[in-house]
């Protein structure tokens, strides 16, 4: 084999560097960040374990990778955005019904922003937030314009509230178990919107 035929049969750095985020990304939602090892990525990647650290200086720098690659707020932040409503009820009910439904859809979202709580007190989360905090103020921004009758929350605590509630949703399906059946299941969402639209108090 002559060197340029080696030199094809090599996997371009690129490729390697996405194809061990990916395995790194399946390894460490099914085992955690601590329960993983570069040698066990190294493995399932098919690549030596001195390849790794051409590419990452140590797991830390792997794992914050895997984060920036599979960062859920643009997912989430798109939901947002794809929301309409006449007003701030039937926003509030869309864009609850559509964040529910991505995470619905991409359990590893949830799984990743636990272990970056669990096993980094959310530091990877919190670099991450002011790359979309103008798209999360703009929906805070919209909850106002539909609305006559908005309490006078700041924006603030408007998005915690709303995101407290639903995505604490699917979270707590991942921690306690889903509901027996899908109307079950449909009933809660549609209690917490109401919790979030009128609060608790009869």
């Amino acid at each position: 084999m002559n060197d340029r035929s080696e030199a094809s049969a090599r996997p371009a750095p690129t490729r390697s560097r996405a194809q061990i985020i990916s395995v790194s990304h399946g390894l460490f939602l099914m085992q955690g960040f601590h329960g993983t090892t570069m040698r066990q990525i190294a493995k399932h990647a098919g690549v030596a374990l001195g390849s790794l650290y051409n590419h990452f200086t140590d797991k830390d720098d792997l794992f914050s990778a895997v984060f920036e690659a599979y960062n859920p707020y643009p997912t989430l932040l798109l939901a947002l955005e794809n929301s309409r409503g006449k007003d701030t009820e039937e926003l509030v009910r869309t864009a609850a019904r559509r964040m529910v439904n991505v995470l619905a859809a991409r359990p590893d979202l949830v799984k990743l922003v636990f272990i970056d709580v669990v096993e980094f007190q959310g530091e990877h989360l919190r670099k991450a937030y002011p790359a979309v905090a103008p798209g999360l103020q703009d929906f805070a921004r919209r909850l106002r314009k539909e609305s006559g009758n908005l309490q006078p929350f700041s924006d603030d605590a408007l998005l915690r509230a709303f995101f407290g509630l639903f995505y604490a949703f699917n979270m707590n399906e991942m921690l306690l178990g889903a509901p027996v059946d899908s109307d079950g299941q449909t009933a809660v969402l549609q209690e917490l919107i109401e919790i979030y639209l009128n609060g608790i108090l009869a």
